[in-house]
């Protein structure tokens, strides 16, 4: 599997906190440690929606560049991380009986 989202969305907000007040760097830190724990997932249950909670707070703080990043889908939850969430949530037989069976979502028309 590739780089876990919250990971790639965690490095991408120290990276945009490299030139700015130690004030700044300090409040980016805090919001990729937030990233790193999964807040701002697809499926976190921590908002509603954890990119549209990042991307509220990206714009309130005028990061508008990581704002737009977020926005156009680059943080979403990969292919993997669907399919990881999907089966954490569906009754274990009912996966038991789809794979006996040689169901399985659709997934060619994702992303």
């Amino acid at each position: 599997m590739s780089e876990p989202t919250r990971q790639r969305l965690a490095k991408a907000l120290r990276a945009s906190a490299l030139a700015v007040s130690p004030d700044d760097v300090a409040m980016m830190e805090h919001l990729a440690k937030r990233a790193d724990a999964g807040e701002f997932d697809d499926y976190s249950d921590v908002h509603v929606c954890g990119p549209s909670a990042i991307h509220n707070i990206l714009l309130a703080i005028g990061k508008h560049d990581l704002a737009a990043r977020v926005a156009a889908g680059e943080f979403d939850a990969s292919l993997e991380e669907s399919e990881e969430w999907a089966r954490s949530v569906t009754d274990p037989e009912t996966l038991r009986l789809m794979d006996a069976l040689g169901l399985g979502p659709d997934r060619s028309k994702d992303q």
